[in-house]
């Protein structure tokens, strides 16, 4: 550390500050700072008009008994990454270690005859405040004075701390002690950065090195990502996922990016996290994460919100502005699964509830990919546009259905009740990606008693002329000719690989395609659409049929979280000629039955009802 000498004014090279008394000056850069190169020649120094800036530190640090000062202009060597990069990481405990910090506040103008000299906080917006350096310099010093343009004493922050934290929502807990920093939210110390600035934009992550404790290696040049660098960093050493809780900046953005990764773009994005508190459920402690090569894993609390989605617990809370104030409001984000993992969807707000039993389901493990640019979005609109929906239709009240397994999990959304196909997904730089290939099994039950066993498969199919198709076929455990895929299932059931769904993959086209080899006969062409399960004297008919979806003209696909029994159906694709591809409009209804690469979507329907032919639906 680089010291001046306050009698000598030179500079003198210390290994071990902490030993040695020294003022320190935080301020704001003028437009003729005195450089480390200049200030060894006195002669280029005193030209400089921020050099009164140097002579007044030294002095006033003179008058207190101290033998050296510090100023950020001189005293760091800019042309060498190394001390450039040591200081920048020692910064905030150099400012604590100092005996005393001048604050010159520069744009404070001189206190007139008779005005009170402590009432200037709330009288005026000063730049010191609003800089992003200067904001660990007011929170590190024990000791910190302020001096107005004049150099007058303008107060200390041990008497100024309510004013101070009234105009920079810092607790005064930590404004009279740093070592309180610990006990804080990330969010909310990321909040006490949001309005603030710095020259360069890799310094609004560089700054905040000190108020979370962090060290990284500075790379200018990396712009944005060096925020981001600094929340896997926080990552590593908080388990505080309040890290999570920003919101985007508005809503008209989250148009062009409706999904966003787990970590925020800067600390402006956590305005709103003043009042984030954490809660401490000794019973149900944080779940630990770490950010992977394929995104953040953790151990989540998942809640389903009805329309929104899924909902990811943050163990943070609020309280309401508004009696009773001894209620909480426990904070979520939405969360959308795609075929590559889960993303932010509503960046733009918070979920917020009274009540945490969203959460009473025990945890699970996730992946969220970390960021997303425009290109992500846009893969991701691709994804989740091609879906087959899953809904039963039993005869009530005689009839109910009970699932018991689906595969992959990946691609299931049971708050949707649909798979993700990736039918539609753009072509990935990873290689190549197999034809969807889907199942769920489920009991059929009537009148409280057990009547089978179902396996609904799904998936995208050739047919014979080599087009994609969509295919579903349903096999019960009453059949003996597919005892073998039941049996595949029960032994692999444990088991997300493509080791199971290859296996059923093949069953279906052996058993429906054993000319074709990889191919199979278009869905209208497959005997197995109705199936009957005889027991005692009654019958159950079992009847599946595929519809492709019909949407209001103009909708934009993959958007929603719609139910597959809020949807409305297009043609039965028995219906469409040939099967084609494309748009089948209903003058009539004016809706659209989308099929096109950008929104494939299906629904297959179970409907189980008595074989007499009198349907209780």
């Amino acid at each position: 550390m680089w010291l001046i000498n306050t009698t000598s004014l030179q500079l003198e090279q210390v290994l071990e500050p902490r030993n040695e008394g020294y003022a320190i000056l935080s301020h704001t850069w003028g437009d003729e700072e005195v450089s480390f190169q200049e200030f060894t020649s006195s002669d280029v120094a005193k030209k400089r008009a921020e050099f009164d800036k140097i002579e007044r530190l030294c002095k006033m640090a003179v008058s207190r008994g101290l033998k050296y000062a510090w100023i950020d202009t001189c005293c760091i060597d800019k042309t060498s990454s190394a001390e450039l990069s040591e200081a920048i990481n020692s910064m905030f405990e150099w400012y604590k270690q100092s005996q005393v910090c001048f604050a010159f506040i520069a744009d404070l103008p001189p206190v007139a005859r008779g005005d009170p000299l402590l009432d200037w906080l709330e009288q005026g917006q000063y730049r010191w405040f609003t800089r992003g350096w200067t904001l660990q310099e007011l929170i590190a010093p024990r000791k910190l004075e302020f001096f107005d343009s004049t150099w007058k004493f303008r107060g200390e922050k041990s008497t100024l701390h309510h004013g101070i934290s009234l105009k920079t929502g810092i607790d005064m807990s930590v404004l009279k002690d740093s070592a309180y920093l610990s006990g804080v939210p990330v969010g909310q110390k990321m909040s006490w950065a949001s309005a603030r600035k710095t020259t360069r934009v890799e310094d609004i992550a560089y700054c905040l090195l000190g108020i979370f404790g962090i060290n990284m290696p500075l790379i200018y040049g990396e712009g944005d990502k060096a925020f981001i660098r600094l929340q896997e960093e926080i990552a590593k050493d908080h388990n505080d996922l309040s890290l999570f809780s920003w919101v985007a900046e508005s809503e008209r953005e989250t148009e062009s990016q409706p999904f966003r990764g787990i970590l925020a773009k800067s600390p402006s994005e956590f305005a709103h996290c003043s009042g984030v508190m954490a809660f401490n459920d000794y019973l149900g402690p944080n779940p630990e994460f770490s950010l992977t090569n394929n995104g953040l894993r953790m151990e989540a609390k998942l809640g389903l919100s009805t329309n929104m989605g899924y909902v990811l617990a943050l163990d943070c809370v609020t309280v309401p502005a508004e009696p009773p104030s001894f209620s909480y409001n426990y904070l979520g984000i939405y969360l959308r699964k795609t075929g590559s993992g889960y993303v932010r969807q509503h960046p733009h707000k918070l979920f917020s509830t009274t009540d945490s039993s969203i959460w009473s389901v025990g945890r699970t493990t996730v992946y969220i990919r970390k960021s997303l640019g425009t290109k992500d979005n846009h893969q991701i609109r691709t994804e989740i546009a091609s879906r087959i929906y899953i809904r039963y239709l039993p005869a009530k009240p005689h009839y109910s259905v009970e699932d018991m397994i689906w595969s992959p999990d990946a691609l299931w959304n049971p708050d949707g009740d649909y798979f993700l196909t990736m039918e539609s997904a753009l072509p990935s730089s990873r290689g190549f990606r197999p034809l969807f290939t889907g199942f769920k099994g489920f009991n059929i039950n009537y009148q409280g008693v057990h009547v089978c066993s179902c396996l609904l498969i799904c998936g995208i199919f050739l047919n014979a002329q080599g087009d994609l198709r969509p295919l579903a076929v349903l096999y019960t455990d009453k059949d003996p000719s597919t005892k073998d895929v039941f049996e595949v299932v029960k032994r692999r059931r444990h088991e997300q690989g493509s080791t199971l769904l290859a296996e059923v993959r093949a069953f279906v086209l052996s058993k429906h395609a054993p000319t074709h080899g990889d191919r199979v006969l278009t869905w209208r062409h497959l005997c197995d659409r109705v199936t009957e399960v005889i027991m005692g004297n009654h019958c159950t008919i079992i009847t599946l049929s595929i519809n492709l979806v019909a949407s209001k003209k103009g909708e934009v696909s993959g958007e929603g979280e719609t139910h597959a029994g809020t949807l409305t159906l297009g043609p039965d694709i028995r219906d469409l000629p040939d099967e084609p591809s494309g748009l089948f409009t209903s003058a009539r209804s004016g809706l659209v039955a989308f099929s096109e690469p950008d929104c494939r979507r299906y629904v297959v329907s179970v409907r189980v009802e008595d074989g007499n032919g009198n349907l209780k639906l």
